[in-house]
């Protein structure tokens, strides 16, 4: 019985969480459809050439930093003024030709025709990316999905009586897009197995789609919405904000919304920036404590590491590099107790140049690494001098596993002295307690290696270029030898700090969701306020789209100003973090960021201009979403009835 339950249980959280998800896209593709037609109506107001060079220049300058911040020019020139001067024609060049095909689109076809070309593009961009995965349920499953919406859609129009013809064009759009996707459905069944070539091409045609709408529609709207200053569209829609007397009500709620949207942009741009700068921390600390990358040769060994230390530090793009010989020990404290210890060791001489290990010192220097004296030096790390009970200049034996006079019961461990020559201190408590630092010959003689090193540790101008300057590295060494970049030594981690602050992201977007929700609730409340007044306009010959811009003006002026506070106070709370902590603790006498724990105590931050782009997008994308509806409401609006009882 109780594994019936757990069954019908497990069963119906999965089918809960299925339904979220696809609540959630198609709550997604709606709003973003819906701001898709707003900005097209804004668009086809546009004339004046001015404010559409003034806006292009802009998404131009936002399109030069995204290519600069994605780095793959940069790792093909190397040369910063090349890069940059690249970037910056390429964003000029692809926001012309974008804005030029909006306008040609705008000028030359119907809107049907646009939403339907928008919309095959979109289905192949799902069809390829699903057909790549070679999984046909997952494949055939959003275009099932579609076409009974579609269905549902022309059963419901036939059942009430209606015949409209955009409710008509809209289930031929639906099952253009189901047809579309089918044709992933039908690669996934043909491919043996996933095709990464698929989804790269899938996910081309989705950029360039979302290329043409950001630089190419999102400044013609633009453009259009500030030539609709001195229109009577724009004087109604800020008499309607702005209402007085019996409107109090609706002015509140439209105060409710901006403060809606501007709290959920402001606490998405604090927690990301936030989270940002715990990573950056945790980066920084890794990498002081860790080369950029790593050579290893394939048997394990490198024994003419000085030949290869040479045409590693040849390689461009490399700054330092040094070899190193890693040995497993263990210590014996004062109390007897025995403590693990990971024997490492360097080239005093080089150590700097690829980590931040001089400057962690605290008591000591790698001068004692000598090994020419009697007894070879150790550097170890603050926690597990603490442990053991030493200092600098005693004198410690560390254990080798290996080594040793054999016995009937397998060979014995090995002894060595050794004398604390140094004492460093990290922030990382798992380095502290584990690595000792000797000199490459002390670690030799120690494992009985011979003159040999694990492997050679490197460092570069730039930690995010640090693959492609491995690869540079393996190419010039050849075949043997292969590089581990930084960030394969640590990927759970930063992959679960990805993923957190995507979830926390998606979560704290509901915020604004529920804000653009607010939207259509007031622009409706005012529309049933205003039906007279909007009544009276079409009587004197408004047509619909006037009544429509209306109305979406409002909504889009809400969700700018939401936006606009929301970015603001976001920014300015992030760079005053500091400040309010301490402010914080002297209030309630809590320590909120005990050194001991989190190994820092202030809280890290650090904004991220793309996330801060993000954001506002996604903000505006659900003002601008929210507004079709009610907007198109009122443009519907009979005069006579709205008339009946006046």
């Amino acid at each position: 019985m109780w594994q019936i339950l757990s069954a019908a249980g497990g069963g119906l959280a999965l089918t809960f969480i299925v339904g979220i998800a696809v609540g959630v896209f198609a709550g997604t593709l709606i709003y973003a459809a819906s701001a898709v037609v707003v900005l097209e109506r804004f668009a086809l107001a546009s004339v004046e050439r001015r404010w559409i060079a003034v806006f292009g220049t802009l998404a131009a300058v936002l399109a030069t930093g995204f290519l600069l911040r994605a780095r793959w020019l940069e790792a093909w020139f190397g040369d910063a003024a090349q890069t940059v001067g690249l970037a910056g024609l390429m964003a000029v060049t692809i926001t012309a030709l974008s804005i030029g095909v909006c306008r040609l689109a705008l000028a030359r076809t119907r809107s049907s025709r646009r939403g339907t070309l928008v919309l095959a593009l979109l289905a192949l961009a799902g069809a390829l990316w699903l057909g790549s995965t070679a999984r046909f349920v997952l494949a055939a499953a959003p275009a099932v999905v579609i076409a009974g919406l579609a269905f549902a859609l022309r059963t419901s129009r036939l059942g009430s009586g209606a015949d409209e013809a955009k409710e008509a064009t809209l289930e031929r759009q639906l099952l253009g897009v189901a047809a579309g996707l089918a044709l992933g459905a039908l690669l996934a069944a043909a491919l043996p197995q996933p095709d990464a070539r698929l989804a790269d091409f899938g996910e081309t045609v989705f950029i360039f789609v979302f290329g043409v709408i950001l630089l190419g529609l999102v400044p013609l709207a633009a453009a259009g919405l500030v030539e609709a200053r001195r229109s009577a569209e724009w004087f109604i829609a800020l008499r309607y904000l702005t209402a007085k007397r019996r409107q109090v009500f609706i002015s509140a709620i439209t105060a409710i919304c901006i403060g809606g949207i501007a709290a959920g942009v402001w606490l998405i741009i604090i927690v990301l920036s936030v989270m940002n700068g715990f990573e950056q921390t945790w980066r920084e600390e890794i990498l002081g404590n860790r080369a950029h990358f790593t050579i290893h040769h394939d048997s394990g060994e490198i024994a003419d590491y000085e030949e290869v230390l040479a045409e590693v530090r040849r390689v461009s793009g490399v700054v330092g590099a040094s070899a190193y010989l890693d040995a497993d020990g263990m210590v014996r404290g004062r109390g007897g107790d025995i403590f693990s210890l990971r024997v490492r060791g360097i080239d005093p001489g080089s150590i700097g140049e690829v980590t931040d290990l001089p400057s962690d010192l605290i008591l000591g220097s790698f001068e004692g690494l000598d090994s020419s004296g009697s007894v070879p030096g150790v550097v170890l790390g603050n926690q597990l001098a603490i442990s053991i009970g030493a200092t600098v200049g005693d004198e410690i034996v560390l254990i080798s596993p290996f080594g040793g006079p054999r016995t009937p019961l397998g060979p014995a461990p090995r002894l060595e002295r050794f004398q604390v020559a140094g004492i460093y201190q990290t922030s990382f408590f798992q380095y502290d307690e584990v690595y000792g630092y000797v000199s490459l010959e002390a670690a030799q003689s120690f494992r009985r290696s011979g003159p040999i090193v694990d492997g050679i540790e490197a460092r570069t101008s730039d930690f995010y270029r640090s693959a492609a300057v491995g690869k540079a590295v393996e190419v010039r060494l050849g075949d043997p030898y292969h590089a581990r970049d930084w960030k394969e030594f640590f990927p759970a981690f930063f992959q679960a700090l990805k993923t957190e602050r995507a979830m926390m992201f998606v979560l704290l977007t509901m915020i604004m969701v529920v804000a653009a929700f607010l939207i259509v609730a007031t622009l409706v409340m005012m529309i049933m306020e205003k039906s007279s007044d909007i009544a009276i306009l079409k009587a004197m010959g408004a047509e619909d789209q006037a009544v429509e811009r209306i109305f979406a003006i409002e909504g889009t002026l809400i969700g700018l100003a939401g936006t606009a506070v929301g970015v603001l106070a976001g920014i300015a709370v992030t760079q005053q973090l500091g400040w309010i902590q301490d402010r914080i603790e002297g209030m309630t006498g809590i320590d909120a960021l005990p050194a001991s724990v989190y190994q820092f105590s202030t809280l890290p931050s650090e904004v991220d201009p793309t996330q801060v782009a993000l954001v506002a997008v996604i903000a505006m994308v659900l003002s601008l979403g929210a507004t079709l509806l009610p907007s198109r409401q009122a443009a519907r609006l009979d005069p006579a009835e709205g008339l009946r009882y006046e």
